[in-house]
C-alpha cells in the first residue's frame, strides 16, 4: 500500500511472461533495496503458486503468480528471492507463499477453508515443485527462501480422501504439516532454520471453520492450535476475540496466555524454544 516515492515494479505475471530470470532478480533487487531503506525486514512474497486453468475457486491468482509451469515458477521465484536478498544486503527475510500451493483450490481460500483434491504424487509434480526448488541446498544460498507461509487449505494428498468440513486445513493440522515438512528438500531446509508461518488467523476462512455462523471466535484457542500444528510465527490480522473490543487487546491477551502456558507446561516451553531457535 506504499504508493508514493517507490519505484513502480511489474507484477509477478509480467515478470513471468518475460521468461528471463535475470529480470526477476533485478526486480527483486530493487524491491529489496527500497524496502530496506524504509525500515522493512520481512517480506510476505513472492507467490510460488502455480496458475491453473482448471481451478474452480474463481480466485484470480493470475497477476500474483509467475505462471502455470512449475519449473519456471520455481526458477523465476528463486531469482526474485536472490534479488531481494542481494538488494537488501541480507536484511530482509523472504517468505514464500502459499505453501504447499493453492492454484487448484476449489474456492477462494480467504472466504472459507478450501480443498485441493490431488494425490501426493500430483502435488509433488505441480504444487510443491516450486517450493522444493527454493528450499533446495543445490541452488545459490541467496535464492533459498527464509520461510514459508502456510495456507488455510485441505490437501487430499496429505489428509486422505475422506475430507470433511470438520477436517482442519494443513495450517491447523499437526500431522499433515509434519508430513509435508518431512519431504526432502523441505526437511533439510527446516532443520537448518527454515521458518514456517501461518496464513492470517483472523481471516474469514478460519472464523468459518471454527464457527460457520461467525458468531464466536476463541482467539487464544485458534492461536494455540496453529502454533502447536507447527507454525513458528503466527500472522494475526483482524484477530478479534468474541469477548474483546479490538485486535490489539486480543493479541495482548493471547500473548499473555502463551506466556502462562510457557511457564506451566514444559512441553509447550520446549516447542516455543524450538521455534525461537
Amino acid at each position: 500500500q506504499i504508493i508514493s516515492g517507490l519505484t513502480p515494479l511489474p507484477n509477478a505475471m509480467a515478470i513471468g511472461a518475460t521468461w528471463e530470470p535475470d529480470l526477476a532478480e533485478d526486480t527483486g533487487a530493487m524491491l529489496g533495496k527500497e524496502l530496506r531503506a524504509i525500515g522493512f525486514n520481512l517480506l510476505f512474497g513472492p507467490s510460488l503458486d502455480v496458475l491453473s486453468d482448471t481451478s474452480e475457486s474463481g480466485d484470480d491468482l493470475g497477476t500474483r503468480t509467475f505462471g502455470g509451469d512449475p519449473y519456471w515458477v520455481g526458477e523465476m521465484a528463486g531469482a526474485y528471492i536472490r534479488g531481494v536478498h542481494a538488494g537488501s544486503d541480507g536484511h530482509i527475510a523472504v517468505i514464500g507463499k502459499h505453501f504447499p500451493g493453492r492454484g487448484e483450490s476449489d474456492r477462494p481460500p480467504e472466504e472459507e477453508v478450501a480443498t485441493v483434491r490431488k494425490s501426493l504424487e500430483q502435488l509433488k509434480l505441480i504444487e510443491l515443485a516450486p517450493f522444493f526448488h527454493v528450499t533446495s541446498a543445490q541452488i545459490d544460498p541467496l535464492a533459498v527462501v527464509d520461510g514459508l507461509l502456510v495456507s488455510h487449505i485441505r490437501y487430499q494428498g496429505f489428509q486422505g480422501s475422506n475430507l470433511r468440513d470438520t477436517t482442519p486445513p494443513v495450517s491447523l493440522d499437526a500431522n499433515a504439516l509434519t508430513q509435508i515438512l518431512g519431504l526432502e528438500p523441505l526437511a533439510t531446509w527446516r532443520n537448518e532454520g527454515g521458518l514456517v508461518i501461518s496464513d492470517n488467523l483472523g481471516s474469514k476462512a478460519v472464523r468459518r471453520f471454527y464457527d460457520p455462523t461467525e458468531q464466536t471466535f476463541d482467539a487464544r484457542l485458534v492461536a494455540r492450535n496453529a502454533f502447536l500444528a507447527g507454525n513458528d510465527l503466527l500472522y494475526l490480522d483482524n484477530f478479534i476475540d468474541t469477548y474483546e473490543s479490538d485486535s490489539l487487546t486480543t493479541i495482548k491477551l493471547t500473548l499473555e496466555s502463551f506466556s502462562q502456558k510457557y511457564r506451566e507446561d514444559p512441553a509447550f516451553a520446549e516447542r516455543v524454544d524450538d521455534s525461537v531457535v
